[in-house]
């Protein structure tokens, strides 16, 4: 149970906001973000759009090209655990990303369940 998924932190202390790219083991990528924010409190971590596959590896790839097309543009001062890299996305970029991974998502859907699947991932 795997995902990869495009999240977005706001500093709620500056109210700066970037977006990252990230895989998880977790079947609610929300849960990897928790973990996050819960160590790091004046972050808030939302899941814009994520794509669920039974390969941990297709997730990782996944978030690997992503990052390949939207290299790392953004460094925080502090050293986050699971947040290495960052960007800030005009908001062009940031709904063309979240289509991709919804597009993504349905095509891991065909790989894990089938072309004709009616079955949702958990």
């Amino acid at each position: 149970m795997a995902k990869f998924y495009f999240a977005e932190f706001t500093n709620t202390e500056s109210g700066k906001v970037f977006q990252k790219f990230g895989h998880t083991g977790y079947n609610d990528a929300q849960k990897r973000l928790d973990r996050i924010t819960e160590e790091y409190p004046k972050f808030k971590a939302r899941v814009l759009a994520a794509a669920y596959h039974h390969d941990i590896y297709k997730c990782q790839g996944a978030e690997e090209a992503f990052q390949a097309m939207y290299p790392k543009n953004f460094w925080l001062e502090e050293k986050i655990s699971g947040i290495t890299e960052c960007v800030i996305l005009d908001p062009n970029s940031r709904k063309e990303i979240i289509d991709a991974v919804m597009r993504l998502n349905v095509k891991f859907k065909k790989e894990c369940f089938g072309e004709n699947s009616t079955r949702e991932p958990s």
